[in-house]
């Protein structure tokens, strides 16, 4: 008979193939079976057409350097020194600066995208300043994917350095200065973690087409994308993303190995964090400095987004600029409220069934990867696979394998899939500290009382979990409302995304309009991420 770790392993492996393997499959049965002038009389691709379709790669192969090394520099640039400076020292206001960083990694990227280039790049009407775009190109694209990347590696970074071992610190500090020790035992005690906060930037920026799309910039993504628009055949699709994501797999794989091995190295301690060091004269100028950096990453794109919502009036015709009011604000919010209602809803079921789905995978995931041996491998290969796959790519492979199947194909459950595509993965980076936290005596305790294997799950490491539970589904239901990529592929007839709708109105330029529909989404994302925070925070108390 299975026992319940095989029945276990036996239910994610095949929620795992519905999700990824099946996809991945599907998409190479249709290359196998070729295409009308792509293929020969064995069905096989023709080699002369794989050459022609192996010149694209080359092409974005430089923009997508070019966006993604801009992107993660300037994120660990501007983040790291701010992670030290919030998470380890009595820096003034810190609790804020960091409370402002974890609601942002909520934002989607078409909200960053709406108040970056609508008002500082080539999507606004007119410009914020001035009246040529400063927002163009890879380096308009690297900038706003830089922006939105800074707090994530603010928190993640901020995790590292929290965590290295105080005696280290407190050893060293006899015999060197602050900053010394600072930058030679804690920055250096934490490069795993500021490695894995850059491999995330570029995970995310090389698989979102929502910015380059906007610019103009064809990297791989983009070029997927296209491809597809174009009708070209899937195993073409497919070849452009194949090199960017074996070297982000390759990558994630490497940085999990590491961390792990990192993780067996670190020294026992008897302090959870390290010492809060005092700044003396250098508090209040190092503060302003952080707050001022903190201002400059999220007040231009609000305040270009609030000052195009509240624009009325005007007369293109006779030269009359509009003018802008709180009227006019007020009104357009309430507009915009009522244009995303039904959106909102649609999009939150789908949202909120997804992510129970999600949840409920990944902690399935989590829980099996409290065990070493093949299936730990096979589990991180394929989350690995999940991050470095470009969105429309995935989409792509998602509608091949589920074409002839239209009780999924034509509904939202093909959303519902897409959404655990993109939230499984970081549900699982979520959930994943609580689950390892479960201690084994409790486990064995329960055993010795005489509960089975899935009543030790149920009643022991289930109601042990449930903050990072709670915490897991509020970061896969702000996830799957936000996703685009994919969402913008296999959204059926009939059926409307918000981030879909938004960002295909920004392609005709970012108005009043769609400024106010930013802002409500905006304060409904900030509301849900408020929630998603304050329960993570009190999860990771409990540990």
């Amino acid at each position: 008979m299975i026992g319940a770790a095989g029945t276990g392993r036996i239910a994610a492996g095949a929620a795992l193939g519905l999700v990824v393997v099946w996809p991945m499959v599907a998409t190479i049965l249709y290359t196998l079976e070729g295409n009308a002038g792509t293929s020969t009389s064995s069905g096989l691709i023709d080699a002369s057409a794989f050459g022609r379709e192996a010149g694209l790669v080359a092409g974005p192969a430089v923009e997508t350097a070019r966006v993604v090394g801009g992107a993660v520099l300037g994120s660990l640039v501007l983040g790291v020194p701010m992670a030290l400076l919030l998470c380890r020292t009595d820096l003034p206001g810190r609790a804020a600066v960091l409370g402002m960083m974890a609601l942002a990694v909520f934002v989607p990227m078409p909200l960053y995208a709406a108040g970056w280039i609508g008002g500082f790049g080539n999507a606004g009407y007119q410009q914020a300043f001035g009246t040529d775009p400063l927002l163009e190109g890879w380096t308009g694209a690297a900038f706003v994917h830089a922006a939105a990347g800074v707090p994530w590696v603010v928190l993640l970074t901020g995790i590292g350095v929290k965590e290295v071992e105080p005696e280290l610190e407190e050893s060293a500090r006899l015999d060197m200065s602050l900053v010394r020790v600072a930058l030679g035992v804690t920055l250096r005690r934490s490069a795993a973690a500021i490695a894995g906060a850059g491999l995330l930037v570029a995970v995310v920026t090389s698989g979102d087409m929502t910015v380059t799309d906007l610019m103009l910039v064809r990297t791989y993504a983009e070029e997927a994308y296209v491809q597809y628009g174009l009708g070209r055949p899937p195993w073409a699709v497919a070849l452009v993303a194949v090199p960017p994501t074996l070297v982000l797999m390759a990558a994630l794989l490497v940085a999990s190995r590491l961390t792990e091995r990192f993780e067996s190295l670190r020294l026992p301690t008897r302090k959870r964090t390290g010492t809060v060091w005092s700044l003396g004269r250098w508090r209040w100028p190092l503060g302003g400095l952080v707050w001022g950096v903190t201002v400059a990453l999220f007040g231009p794109p609000l305040t270009a987004m609030v000052w195009r919502a509240g624009r009325i009036g005007g007369d293109a015709a006779r030269g009359i600029a509009p003018g802008w009011s709180v009227d006019g604000l007020t009104e357009s919010l309430a507009y915009a409220m009522a244009e995303v209602h039904e959106p909102v809803v649609q999009t939150g079921v789908v949202a909120a069934l997804g992510a129970t789905l999600s949840v409920m995978l990944a902690w399935a995931l989590a829980w099996q990867l409290r065990s070493r041996g093949a299936w730990r491998v096979a589990i991180v290969t394929l989350l690995a696979l999940l991050l470095a796959l470009p969105g429309p790519v995935a989409g792509m492979a998602l509608k091949l394998a589920y074409l002839e199947v239209p009780i999924i194909y034509d509904t939202p459950l093909i959303v519902i899939l897409g959404s655990l595509m993109r939230t499984v993965p970081f549900a699982v980076l979520v959930l994943w500290p609580a689950v390892r936290g479960v201690p084994a005596a409790f486990l064995e305790s329960a055993e010795v009382d005489g509960l089975r294997p899935w009543g030790r799950v149920w009643r022991v490491a289930v109601p042990m979990t449930r903050r990072g539970i709670a915490g897991a589904w509020l970061v896969a239901f702000v996830l799957g409302m936000g996703e685009l990529p994919i969402t913008n592929l296999v959204t059926p007839a009939g059926m409307e995304s918000l981030t879909v709708f938004l960002w295909g109105q920004m392609h005709f330029g970012v108005d009043s309009r769609i400024s106010s529909v930013g802002l409500v989404l905006l304060g409904l994302y900030a509301g849900i991420g408020g929630l998603a925070v304050a329960t993570l925070r009190q999860s990771w108390k409990s540990m």
